[in-house]
């Protein structure tokens, strides 16, 4: 039995995914397939490591060491090709919290900010609660495939939008954006410099060959000056709950206003064990990465093997990256949240309905395959019994 084949049980765990079933659909007996996490276990050198941690049993006021700037960059370089340097390493207790401090730190009230939907939906939310305005540059699903349309984003920009939120790879929709594709977009945003740039790359990790992730600052150095890369160890090595992201921003003068901002809010610090947990992954965790990415990979074949057979008209955007399927119910001809609700109500199985993500979204499914496959299977079940 593989690793990743181990059912655990996260159920009273204070867990999002499964014991915040109840406060968001209503019930608790669904096979979540919503929030995304791994239905894994970290790996093991990860688990020792904050267990030997935890046996010192002191746990007082942390400082981030030198080591752990150092394997961030080095994870960097390794796995893809971008030579980060140990000082451009900012940690920040989130993604979200980060994009929220940038947001007030590079742009000011009424400001526009651009998003590409459908996309994860905290960037919208994020942008509107800091007195933003949202603009969106919509993907052009082509030949059930994704594109950018960068002709939209000039036009946005023309009209004097001052940021612009990338999801690379993209979430929902699977893409790993190719090498001449971020050359294209880093030429529309070389013809507006007052433009910052926040690139989330937290899913950088998870990428299906042929498909090679590619860092927007590796691809266009030129646009250091404006733009702050988010990455983090949680979401490959599902370690989410130690609430920890790294930004990179090799620019000094963008990080030191970034770092007097998150100071100013009291962000400036990071979990005790979270420094532990990535430090112990980036060491010791590639080939566990590398496993997981096959597992992943064979779970999606299986799921589409299964939807084929037995529910055809459900029509999967085959993901490039990600453990995220984005699944096009349009067919069923009723809309995607009354699709989610009878997966809910008569599959027991919790999914996100695509018209969360954003304009694009309506008619889809957001449905998280990262799970034991016997788990996968009972899911995949629910789904028949819902909508056949």
């Amino acid at each position: 039995m593989s690793f990743f084949d181990q059912v655990v049980d996260r159920k009273g765990t204070n867990s999002s995914k499964w014991d915040g079933l109840k406060n968001v659909f209503g019930i608790e007996d669904a096979i979540p397939m919503w929030v995304a996490d791994m239905d894994f276990k970290s790996p093991p050198e990860v688990i020792e490591a904050i267990k030997q941690r935890a046996d010192h049993g002191m746990f007082g006021y942390t400082v981030v060491d030198s080591e752990y700037y150092d394997l961030v960059a080095q994870w960097m370089n390794k796995r893809h090709k971008w030579e980060v340097k140990p000082d451009w390493v900012v940690t920040s207790p989130g993604t979200i919290s980060a994009l929220s401090v940038i947001i007030r730190t590079f742009t000011n009230a009424n400001d526009t900010i651009v998003i590409q939907p459908p996309v994860y939906p905290p960037f919208e939310r994020s942008i509107l609660l800091a007195g933003r305005k949202v603009a969106y540059n919509n993907l052009i699903l082509e030949n059930n495939r994704y594109r950018m349309d960068y002709s939209g984003l000039e036009k946005l920009l023309n009209k004097g939008a001052k940021m612009f939120i990338l999801c690379s790879p993209h979430n929902p929709v699977g893409r790993v954006w190719a090498e001449d594709e971020l050359l294209e977009l880093a030429s529309v945003l070389s013809k507006h410099e007052d433009v910052f740039v926040f690139d989330d790359e937290l899913w950088a990790d998870f990428t299906y060959a042929p498909n090679e992730h590619h860092p927007l600052l590796q691809v266009a150095p030129h646009l250091v000056k404006r733009t702050i890369t988010a990455t983090s160890a949680s979401k490959t090595f599902n370690l989410a709950g130690l609430e920890n992201t790294n930004l990179i921003i090799p620019d000094e003068n963008i990080k030191s206003k970034f770092n007097d901002a998150m100071f100013s809010l009291a962000l400036s610090k990071t979990n005790l064990f979270a420094i532990v947990a990535t430090k112990a992954a980036y060491k010791y965790g590639e080939g566990w990465v590398d496993q997981l990415l096959q597992y992943l990979h064979e779970n999606f074949e299986f799921m589409k093997d299964f939807l084929k057979s037995r529910i055809p008209s459900l029509e999967l955007v085959e993901p490039e990256g990600t453990y995220l399927a984005w699944v096009n119910a349009s067919h069923l001809g009723i809309s995607s949240s009354k699709v989610a609700d009878k997966l809910l109500r008569i599959g027991h199985v919790a999914v996100e309905d695509g018209s969360t993500f954003g304009p694009g979204g309506e008619g889809f499914l957001r449905v998280n395959y990262a799970m034991p496959r016997s788990l996968l299977e009972q899911a995949l079940n629910g789904f028949q019994k819902a909508l056949t």
